[in-house]
């Protein structure tokens, strides 16, 4: 099974060569040298050499560092791309970035899928998200390349991306509760089993990489109610704040829109 993968910015080729798909690469910088031929992946310099070497339709994986070079990379990908072709945003993108990303490929023919993995409390899994035909091209590639995790249809284009920010919101809301537990149970005027106390409300050491900061907006955009999350994520940025290491959230490349705003 082969699949295009545009991108080296988290080993997302050597993951796929590893779950035993043939694997063709587009460095999107060219000192980039993080994929050795010697892996059994192909890199390839021009875009057209995509066209001969894989079957229609095609999978397109991508592999971008979220920001402002992310939309002129994937326009310069899909002018060559053929009608029928399918492309996976697995990132970190916001979700109202993919839905203008959606529109614009499927203005050219182009199916447009994201997927996003969740931690849950009966373990990882991951979530792929767009119309039903596209999603259907895309699962072959994606069940292989996550698994053993189960892998579910969520719902329309941009729906893994919001619910993985969701889920980011909600990691960093229980962190927070654990903590105050461990205070609270630390302040109790008496001995404690300390060891106890903190295996009930064990740390364990997860770290969103900031996009629960996008729900604060989200949910006022939206009108929707989640004061305990957004509180969460403030306290988070605060947090980051007193230690110095203060990490803004991923970039979002555009402002914000509503599915009905693409219609």
């Amino acid at each position: 099974m082969q699949v295009a993968v545009i991108g080296t910015a988290s080993g997302l080729a050597l993951q796929a060569q590893r779950a035993g798909l043939d694997v063709f690469v587009r460095r999107w910088r060219s000192e980039d040298r993080a994929i050795p031929e010697a892996a059994g992946i192909r890199i390839l310099p021009e875009w057209p050499a995509f066209l001969e070497c894989l079957p229609s339709p095609r999978v397109w994986l991508l592999d971008l560092v979220a920001g402002a070079d992310f939309d002129p990379i994937l326009d310069e990908a899909s002018a060559v791309m053929e009608p029928g072709d399918v492309v996976v945003d697995p990132g970190t993108s916001w979700w109202c970035d993919t839905l203008r990303r959606w529109r614009r490929m499927r203005h050219r023919a182009l199916w447009y899928v994201d997927a996003a993995g969740l931690t849950t409390a009966q373990g990882e899994l991951w979530l792929v998200a767009g119309e039903e035909r596209g999603v259907e091209l895309a699962l072959p590639v994606l069940t292989r390349l996550v698994a053993p995790a189960p892998l579910r249809h969520i719902g329309p284009p941009a729906a893994a991306h919001y619910l993985a920010a969701v889920q980011e919101a909600v990691d960093v809301a229980l962190a927070q509760a654990r903590r105050e537990a461990v205070q609270l149970a630390e302040a109790f005027p008496g001995e404690l089993d300390q060891e106890l106390v903190r295996a009930l409300w064990p740390d364990d050491g997860s770290t969103a990489c900031g996009r629960e900061a996008w729900v604060i907006d989200d949910a006022l955009r939206l009108e929707a109610a989640a004061p305990l999350l957004s509180l969460a994520a403030v306290l988070r940025a605060a947090e980051r704040l007193e230690e110095c290491r203060s990490t803004p959230p991923p970039p979002r490349c555009g402002t914000f829109v509503t599915p009905e705003d693409l219609a």
